[in-house]
């Protein structure tokens, strides 16, 4: 291998990694805590992760989203037993090191979080 390429290696590598490094990981299992409207609420999250695309499977449903320097951006429609219909829920969330913190909407209901990972995949 040409020796001048040698330092062209390092920022490469650097910028090839840079989405995992600058925003972490969360795949895995997932403690939730949900401060709604009507009450705590408590669920687990199972979190796939390829490069910044994120997706959560919890309560047999799906939600998709991004990981981006460590901002989590969720949505998708999502029914409540407890309500009876499905409307579309939105969260945003901050992630660092295996903890979770932020809030969401669900049809005009808001409410806040906390996330603790539990247990992380070895594919992120």
């Amino acid at each position: 291998m040409n020796r001048r390429l040698f330092p062209l290696l390092g920022p490469l590598i650097l910028l090839a990694t840079a989405p995992r490094s600058l925003g972490g990981t969360v795949g895995g299992t997932w403690e939730m805590s949900w401060n709604t409207e009507g009450g705590m609420r408590y669920t687990d999250w199972e979190v796939s992760q390829e490069a910044e695309a994120v997706v959560v499977k919890t309560d047999g449903q799906v939600l998709n989203g991004t990981l981006r320097e460590g901002r989590l951006s969720l949505a998708g429609r999502f029914y409540s037993s407890e309500a009876g219909y499905s409307s579309t829920l939105k969260i945003e969330a901050t992630v660092s090191e295996g903890e979770m913190k932020g809030s969401g909407t669900w049809d005009q209901y808001a409410m806040t979080f906390t996330g603790k990972r539990v247990d992380q995949t070895s594919r992120d």
